[in-house]
């Protein structure tokens, strides 16, 4: 492929003619400028040689590949640390399009009852299940756009395939972890592990 690939290289090539909100708007803006001379810069010199460096600003956008790619490999590597030797499956809990006029308004609220009610569901369907009977665990991250860039809530939980009974661990094998999560949730089991589920539409939950 010619060219180096970066955001700022397909942003600049399919951006132009997208209808997005403002925030959006603000948001690609700031990845575009990024260490470009539109973010502003230093401009260094060195006293022996006269060699001329230029450095320029990032944006510091949490959503930057460019400003915070340092900080999410070592998120990844905290996580990985944690693996457990266990089979692991991929659930999505989606929060429902009506509610994102709430979440425009009060962005905090909503993502911490979303991440309750994900919690609270995985937490009951561990303890209650018959054949499960512990406490499950997960590893969530809260996704807030689509992959067309509209605004689509929803987590992704990593799920160990075990529970905890007390201070004993209990291994579950994965063919069982899904079924039992479809009987206990009216929904039907999806291929490959992942599990795509609605989160309760109550904001007050």
């Amino acid at each position: 492929m010619a060219g180096t690939l970066s955001v700022q290289n397909i942003l600049a090539r399919f951006l132009p003619g997208q209808t997005l909100d403002s925030h959006r708007r603000k948001v690609c803006a700031r990845l575009t400028d990024c260490r470009t001379a539109r973010m502003g810069g230093m401009d260094m010199r060195c006293d022996h040689c006269q060699a001329r460096s230029i450095c320029y600003y990032g944006c510091r956008d949490r959503h930057c590949p460019q400003c915070q790619g340092h900080a999410t490999e070592q998120w990844s590597a905290r996580q990985r640390s944690l693996l457990l030797p266990v089979p692991y499956f991929h659930w999505v809990f989606t929060l429902p399009h009506t509610l994102n006029g709430w979440v425009q308004l009060h962005p905090d609220v909503i993502y911490r009852c979303l991440f309750a009610a994900v919690w609270d569901t995985l937490k009951q369907f561990g303890r209650n299940t018959r054949h499960l009977g512990g406490e499950l665990g997960m590893t969530a991250v809260l996704h807030t756009w689509g992959q067309n860039l509209s605004r689509h809530v929803h987590v992704h939980c990593l799920i160990p395939g075990g529970v905890l009974t007390g201070t004993k661990p209990k291994p579950v094998p994965g063919a069982d972890l899904i079924p039992a999560f479809s009987r206990a949730n009216g929904v039907d089991a999806e291929s490959g592990g992942e599990r795509r589920r609605t989160a309760p539409s109550d904001p007050q939950r």
